[in-house]
């Protein structure tokens, strides 16, 4: 009876290990294919420059997916970290303006675009500095899919001549009309939402940074809003209060930092909380 509750013990144990192993796998796997678009933002130059637009489009279309692939792996097989977090919206960005730059050589209009971009994250990186919450809102998350359809399909308007033989190839003349007109009224047509988005999107990120600031300060108001409260309680609320506010300031070690960057549990538990969650100890 002991060697068989030794050898269930022992079984549990091997499982164990396997299953974090293949946890470990999947992790570097979902990070790869974020790794993958960050790749893209050099590829997509030579890209654009030796092969064409119409190319470039397909090639664009092809890394923007892994902003997809790599978010639904990640939720599949329960591997979200903060790293990949960050990865993935580093990434997004670096990607996305640089795809920008390539279109502003073919219509200044996505200068506009790219001045929106930087000013978004630099609310966010603002407020992730401040320790707040930087996490993607809904809106962002529509204004990116717009903008990813915005860099793909003004690509295919500058390759219009190429992609219009391969539609009739496949006997499809239906835009022949449309891919006739001139490209650059195309992409202005395409830029004028993505930049409505992009307006729309800081102003969201200005009210939320707002909104978690007032939450903070109405946090810190809290335990002097009640005065009828003895002498010795307040004392007592004082002293509790100075400790909390030592304990806050006191950074987390770099194994700490680093075991939280990559840990799914410590984010799936914190992942709606402000960035000092993963700096500091409380």
């Amino acid at each position: 009876m002991k060697e068989k509750f030794i050898d269930i013990k022992k079984e549990i144990r091997e499982q164990e290990q396997t299953h974090g192993k293949k946890h470990v796998r999947n992790k570097i796997l979902v990070n790869l294919i974020t790794s993958i678009r960050s790749l893209g933002t050099i590829a997509i130059i030579p890209v654009f420059f030796q092969c064409g637009s119409f190319v470039t489009a397909l090639t664009a279309a092809g890394f923007l997916a892994t902003d997809f692939i790599d978010g639904l792996l990640a939720r599949k097989l329960k591997v979200q970290t903060f790293f990949g977090s960050l990865l993935d919206a580093l990434s997004d960005k670096a990607f996305g303006i640089i795809c920008l730059l390539l279109l502003s050589t073919l219509n200044p209009i996505f200068l506009a675009v790219i001045g929106l971009e930087l000013g978004i994250f630099a609310i966010n990186y603002k407020s992730g500095q401040e320790g707040k919450n930087v996490k993607t809102s809904g809106a962002g998350r529509a204004k990116t899919l717009l903008l990813a359809a915005t860099i793909v399909g003004s690509f295919f308007c500058y390759g219009a001549p190429t992609l219009k033989e391969v539609l009739n190839y496949i006997n499809i003349s239906t835009f022949n009309s449309l891919l006739e007109m001139n490209p650059t009224l195309l992409t202005s047509i395409l830029a004028i939402p993505a930049i409505g988005a992009n307006l729309y999107v800081a102003k969201d990120y200005l009210n939320i940074s707002k909104k978690q600031e007032k939450e903070e300060q109405e946090e810190e108001l809290t335990p002097f809003e009640e005065m009828t409260i003895s002498l010795e309680e307040i004392a007592e609320k004082r002293e509790k209060l100075l400790s909390q506010k030592e304990e806050l300031k006191e950074l987390k070690s770099r194994q700490e930092i680093f075991h939280d960057l990559f840990d799914t549990e410590f984010y799936l538990e914190h992942k709606d909380d402000r960035l000092k969650t993963l700096l500091y100890k409380r």
